[in-house]
């Protein structure tokens, strides 16, 4: 693995801030400072105990450097739309309270990625999934919606992800999927959803396998992915053989009979002609539809009501500019980790590198003085990276090789057992 030269971080002078200037919300952190400030903004760094903090002051960002001996704590994902004690502003708060009296089924939408962040298995995860349901259960959700839009990712993760769905999710919840694009592994942790609606250009499908360097999955791992699908096709109540043509090149067509039935053939016997020789089939929305694939095509919130049959719904969250759906608790919880994820992914390899180097540093160090003080700064780091894997253990296995979660558990524990054994030499 090539790891990034680590950066120096410029030390920025401190700067005298008054209590009575107003600090406006621009991000979802607060730093609570020891002379009684609190601080609201975002951490862009984070070294030692030192904390880089981006936050405005009458309009004006800055951003600055503090001290461990200059805040009392960090409270990461503040909401702003949030109260101190963790409730909705009051206009939202009597409008949910509201609604909870009327009866109408409560509803939530939860994203599977967005435009940027969406590979299953990094930002989709059956982890992030389970920790949800709290969430939604506390809020008295009774119908969740996962908004699909995914160009496919890693297939170790496919099964975690619908056995958290089928096991977890549908028990609890009338668990529906809304695809805007769900390709390869996407559509394949989807698969086990038996109520599918497809926004107007949504797509679902190409499940071809993939490893290395692009060599599509062949032989023996291919037969057990068809296979896993077959079992999660069941889950779903869908034919296997539509699956089968989303994942190798096998022809599929339909015949409708008289009273709706739709029967699947694995060849272009059938009237409706789905996938030709050669091809690996992808659903469009109307053609989904057509073959009763999906139960309706939807491109917004309202429209989706109206095709799931709802006469009456909460669907439950605050209004956020350019979002178009409400976003509830775990929403936002989704989208944060989201973030975080991808500012993780993003120096995964500057961490990784400033603790091989305080490593090194500590092995090195002749002074027992120095040796200990490199071999703290490397237990730090060593800390911060299994903070990482914590919060998305599939960063182990994927940016640094591991073969399941236990060996990097082991992995993490023998580093830190190594570096206690320089500090007592």
């Amino acid at each position: 693995m090539k790891l990034s030269t680590i950066r120096t971080a410029a030390v920025c002078l401190v700067l005298a801030l008054s209590a009575v200037l107003t600090m406006s919300v621009r991000a979802g952190d607060q730093l609570h400072l020891t002379d009684g400030q609190v601080l609201e903004g975002t951490v862009t760094n984070e070294l030692n105990g030192y904390i880089w903090f981006k936050y405005s002051i009458a309009g004006v960002e800055q951003e600055t450097m503090f001290e461990p001996s200059q805040y009392d704590k960090l409270v990461r994902g503040i909401d702003p739309t949030l109260k101190a004690d963790g409730d909705m502003k009051p206009g939202a708060d009597e409008r949910r309270h509201a609604a909870r009296r009327s009866g109408a089924p409560r509803a939530a939408v939860i994203t599977l990625g967005d435009g940027k962040n969406n590979m299953v298995g990094m930002y989709i995860t059956a982890a992030k999934l389970r920790d949800l349901i709290p969430l939604l259960e506390a809020e008295e959700i009774t119908i969740v919606v996962f908004r699909v839009m995914s160009g496919g990712g890693y297939l170790l993760e496919i099964e975690r992800i619908s056995d958290v769905i089928h096991e977890e999710y549908k028990p609890k919840f009338r668990t529906v999927a809304w695809i805007e694009s769900a390709i390869s592994a996407a559509a394949m942790s989807a698969h086990c959803i038996e109520e599918i609606y497809l926004m107007p250009q949504g797509s679902y499908g190409a499940c071809t396998g993939w490893s290395g360097a692009l060599q599509a999955v062949k032989g023996r791992d291919l037969e057990e992915v068809l296979y896993l699908m077959e079992r999660i096709s069941a889950r779903g109540g869908y034919d296997t053989k539509i699956m089968r043509s989303m994942q190798i090149m096998e022809p599929l067509s339909a015949t409708i009979d008289e009273n709706g039935d739709v029967e699947f053939f694995q060849d272009l016997s059938g009237e409706i002609k789905l996938n030709p020789e050669g091809r690996i089939l992808t659903f469009t929305s109307d053609v989904a539809e057509q073959i009763g694939f999906s139960q309706g095509t939807a491109d917004s919130i309202d429209e989706l009501t109206s095709e799931m049959g709802l006469e009456e719904v909460d669907w439950v969250g605050v209004t956020i500019s350019g979002v178009p759906y409400p976003v509830s608790r775990a929403e936002d919880h989704m989208r944060k980790w989201r973030l975080k994820t991808a500012e993780d992914e993003r120096r995964f390899n500057e961490y990784y590198g400033q603790y091989q180097q305080t490593k090194a540093l500590a092995a090195g160090a002749q002074d027992k003085a120095d040796r200990g003080r490199f071999a703290g700064m490397a237990i730090k780091n060593l800390k911060r990276l299994g903070r990482v894997v914590r919060s998305n253990p599939n960063f182990g296995l994927f940016l640094l090789g591991f073969r399941d979660e236990d060996e990097l558990k082991y992995w993490l524990q023998d580093q830190e057992e190594e570096i206690r054994d320089m500090m007592r030499d």
